[in-house]
Formats: structure tokens, sequence, C-alpha cells
């Protein structure tokens, strides 16, 4: 079983705020705002052990955090909602019982609020615009548009953050498109997990939709693909495809 000490990981660029902190002589505000971003990712952990998510890391960075599950692609709509709202509603919370001590947090929390919840992912705000997508759109289709949303977005701010002539905003926003990079390589696989996890767990939920090809698959709901007007799911069809005699030409 993992410790908490084992669970989290600092970035190297949350040391160097630490040390110019000190040095600056404003530790406590720059204390209190970490605790934001620790507050905010233990929302985001201990909704995911409500709903037994297996925990990987969590990851603290000057401008936010981000926790990692090892966790199935398939789980239901109102746990991935939760999971990752929650993570907003603690930092909120703790931001106003803060403030009783220190008036100058809700400034440093609007503005971690504000980052968090851009449209991009993988931050809070892709994530949950990601989900939404999900509910009515195809998987690819999904994961297509929320990746261009992601880059539209980051390259319209882009033009504000360097207006703000600010060299810590500047390497921290640039930082961001590498994340959203590695979102974009780690989307082409996205899929065929979802499929894998379909065929090798028995995985149920209350909707169901009838498509006419399996790259048509959405989220949320049990995919019955129509052949010759008969309708299999997406373990059958996949069986079937793995009895076929070229199964080389498989399409998952």
């Amino acid at each position: 079983m993992k410790t908490m000490k084992n669970i989290f990981k600092i970035h190297s660029l949350t040391y160097l705020l630490i040390i110019i902190s000190i040095l600056s002589g404003r530790f406590k505000t720059i204390y209190l705002y970490l605790s934001l971003i620790v507050f905010h990712e233990l929302g985001h952990l201990l909704m995911g052990l409500l709903f037994n998510w297996k925990i990987d890391k969590i990851y603290i960075y000057p401008l936010g955090g981000l926790t990692k599950f090892n966790e199935r692609l398939n789980r239901p709509f109102i746990e991935e909602m939760f999971v990752t709202i929650m993570g907003p509603i603690f930092q909120i919370i703790l931001s106003i019982f803060i403030n009783k001590y220190d008036n100058n947090i809700m400034f440093y929390s609007n503005i971690l609020l504000t980052f968090n919840l851009l449209p991009i992912i993988p931050l809070d705000g892709g994530k949950l615009l990601n989900i939404l997508f999900f509910l009515f759109k195809p998987i690819k289709k999904s994961l297509k548009y929320i990746i261009m949303f992601s880059y539209l977005t980051y390259f319209v701010l882009l033009f504000y953050v360097i207006r703000l002539k600010s060299i810590f905003f500047l390497f921290v926003f640039i930082s961001l498109i590498f994340k959203i990079i590695e979102e974009n390589k780690k989307s082409k696989y996205y899929y065929d997990k979802y499929l894998l996890e379909k065929y090798l767990y028995f995985i149920k939920y209350k909707k169901n939709i009838i498509i006419d090809d399996i790259k048509q698959v959405y989220k949320y709901k049990n995919n019955y693909i129509k052949i010759n007007n008969k309708l299999y799911s997406e373990k059958d069809y996949i069986n079937i495809k793995n009895n076929c005699k070229d199964s080389r030409k498989m399409v998952y």
C-alpha cells in the first residue's frame, strides 16, 4: 500500500518557488497558496477513493497539481464528473476558511482556479469539457474536439500571457504546451484501450445506443453495432473479428 510520501511528487519549479518565497520574506503566503494546491488535489483523491479508484501519483506544480489514477477508462459518467469537480470545490472551501487569517489568499485562489478551469486538457476545465463531449459525441470525435479546443484556447491565451511580461507565468504556460502534446499522443491509444476493456471485463451502462460502425462507439453507453440487421455488442463484434480468417484486418 502506498504511503502519502510515496504518492506526492513535488516538481522542481515548486521547490524553486519555495526558495524564492523564503528569500523574499513571502513564505507564509506561498505556504498557504501551496496548501490550496494540495487541498485541491486531495479533493480529487478522496472522491476517487470513495469510488474505489486506484491512486498512482499526485504531482504538485507552482500553478496547480495533477492527480493520476491507475483506473479503467470505462468508469461511469457520474464518477468521472465528481472526481474532477471535487478538486475545485475543496479548494474553494479551504480558501474561504484561510481567508479569515490572510486576506490575500482569495486573490491567489482565484488565480489558481482560473488557470485550472481553463478548457485545456489535462487541466480540470479541459477534463470537464472532455467528459461533456463524451456524452454527446463518439469517443474518437470527442478526443479530436478536446485536443483542437485545447490548442485553440492555448494559443489565444498565450498572447495575453506574453503581454503580462512575467517570465514565471510565461515559463509555466510554455510548459503547458508539452502537456497538451502528451495528451494528444495518449488520445491515439484511448479508443483501443476502451475497446480492450470492454472485451476483457463485464461492463454495463444504463443507456444503449445502436451504431453502424465500431469506430463510432460512445462512452458511458452500451454500444450495439448493426450488421445485416443484426445487433452485436462491442465484445461480440470483436469476437467475430477475432474469428475471421484474416484477423490482421481487425479495425479496433
